[in-house]
């Protein structure tokens, strides 16, 4: 009985490395569920990754004064109508009543003034803007509340029956947030651009998206469908570092005559700037991302212009956003943002030469994509992945 006990435990012996492997084996597959359990929960959707496989946030941007200089934020909240502080703030034009905009000669000043934001989270207006003018050292800097209270709110005045974009719109004369400065900001901002101005905040009533936008609000979490209320047309505007990168190229190529000017520009033909600073060899002029004044910017991109074909997509902890249209461009990405001059010519007449891409906008060039959350409420930070969870080739219309 023992040799023959001793003979079954032998023959099972060579069993052990296969038992050991198969255990090993079940351990890291389950392993890899528990850890992975949110990946695999979107690879079941099968997102599109034909446009990068590691996109992710790369810059976030706002405008907290309607077309002023923009800031670089690290994260944000948002709900339905947009970034927190983005387009919160407008000036006004008072001789036409209706907003002040530097795609004009009126307001071509206001890329060079520069809102700062300083939270301060013990103070009941959660800190302050502070506005200055680098370019003009006579003009003195003054600072708003970031949120006013509601007993601030009631001292100020409305301003209502302004236009925008075609709707008669409201907002809150703005006042400083330091009560012993005499002069109020749209004063100072009166005397700087040089005509009678408001700074208003703007109100809770909200604005409809009147842009050609074809989407279904059965996808929106929240009632009503999207709003906004200084922005334009969308609560966002995203684009990709790729598609930069590919425009910056095109403006290079057509000031050195390598891109053949097949179709006008935006604008009628003026002589070129006397020094044609796209045109140099080296330390070309670089094209700005400010320009375009995009809200989120995504790197991983791997073709330019990618993100024409995304219809829907989502960050890692599940924040949706819809991207229904092309945005078709002004006249505004000619104004600099480094000094306030608008080039007649860059980079609109480069872009209208292979960007006339959106069918119902066909006399503009698109650059950027609009956006709208699915959700009521966020955040977005650098550094978020980003899954494309719908996409198709959109439509495009090719200029001939």
């Amino acid at each position: 009985m023992l040799g023959l006990h001793r003979m079954e435990v032998e023959t099972l012996l060579p069993l052990r490395p296969v038992l050991l492997l198969c255990i090993g084996f079940a351990t890291v597959f389950i392993a890899t569920r528990t850890t992975s359990a949110l990946r695999l929960r979107y690879n079941r959707r099968k997102p599109d990754t034909i446009h990068g496989i590691d996109l992710k946030i790369s810059r976030i941007l706002v405008y907290p004064i309607k077309s002023c200089a923009g800031v670089d934020l690290g994260s944000s909240a948002y709900d339905q109508e947009g970034f927190e502080l983005d387009r919160k703030w407008m000036i006004v034009d008072l001789e036409k009543n209706k907003q002040l905009s530097a795609r004009d000669n009126r307001g071509i000043k206001l890329v060079r003034v520069f809102p700062l934001i300083q939270r301060d989270m013990s103070s009941p207006t959660g800190g302050v803007l502070e506005v200055t003018f680098p370019d003009s050292p006579d003009t003195p800097s003054f600072t708003i509340p970031l949120n006013p209270t509601p007993e601030q709110l009631e001292t100020w005045e409305t301003h209502g029956g302004f236009d925008l974009w075609g709707f008669s719109c409201e907002g809150h004369v703005v006042e400083s947030a330091d009560p012993t400065v005499l002069e109020t900001p749209s004063d100072i901002l009166s005397a700087y651009i040089g005509r009678p101005v408001l700074l208003v905040m703007n109100t809770p009533t909200p604005r409809p998206i009147t842009e050609a936008m074809p989407f279904d609000s059965a996808h929106l979490t929240y009632p009503g469908g999207p709003s906004v209320r200084y922005p334009d047309f969308s609560p966002f505007l995203l684009v990709s570092d790729a598609s930069l990168e590919d425009a910056e190229a095109k403006v290079w190529a057509m000031a050195r005559g390598n891109l053949e000017n097949k179709i006008k520009g935006c604008a009628p033909d003026e002589p070129a700037p006397p020094v044609n600073e796209w045109a140099q060899r080296e330390n070309a002029k670089k094209l700005l991302m400010e320009r375009f004044r995009p809200n989120v910017i995504v790197g991983g991109v791997e073709e330019p212009f990618g993100e024409d074909d995304w219809q829907e997509i989502t960050t890692l902890d599940n924040r949706g956003f819809l991207l229904p249209a092309r945005c078709p461009r002004c006249m505004f990405p000619n104004v600099d943002p480094e000094n306030g001059q608008r080039d007649p010519q860059m980079p609109n007449n480069a872009m209208m030469q292979y960007r006339k891409v959106e069918a119902y906008v066909p006399t503009k060039y698109c650059f950027g994509m609009y956006m709208i959350p699915v959700e009521a409420s966020g955040v977005l930070t650098i550094g978020d992945r980003i899954l494309v969870t719908r996409s198709a080739v959109n439509p495009k219309l090719v200029a001939e």
